[in-house]
């Protein structure tokens, strides 16, 4: 129950598609990447010392990218249908561990 709540706390069970709230394009590569802030359910779980250490964690994601050349795309950037495929995967897979971490053994 804990997990289904999770979730939906998290946004996964909306009707649209999840989207990263940062997206970086390599001008050189074409290359996608991303940034997402943290959840609300991470930092509920977390409390503040953990929530403050997620937002370090989202602003030193956005520094990486920057530093390898990497251009942050304006806020109404869409992703191409490959990147979002990526993107959900990697989502899925960080809710899966989210979820993980707080089941009960």
């Amino acid at each position: 129950m804990l997990v289904l709540l999770a979730l939906l706390l998290a946004g996964c069970a909306t009707g649209g598609h999840p989207t990263p709230d940062a997206i970086y394009r390599n001008a050189a590569t074409g290359d996608v990447q991303w940034c997402d802030k943290p959840s609300g359910v991470g930092m509920a779980l977390g409390g503040a010392i953990a929530g403050a250490a997620q937002g370090a964690d989202y602003a030193q994601c956005k520094t990486n990218w920057e530093s390898k050349g990497y251009a942050r795309l304006d806020s109404g950037a869409k992703l191409s249908a490959d990147d979002q495929r990526r993107y959900e995967e990697d989502r899925a897979r960080m809710d899966k561990a989210l979820a993980d971490s707080i089941r009960k053994n």
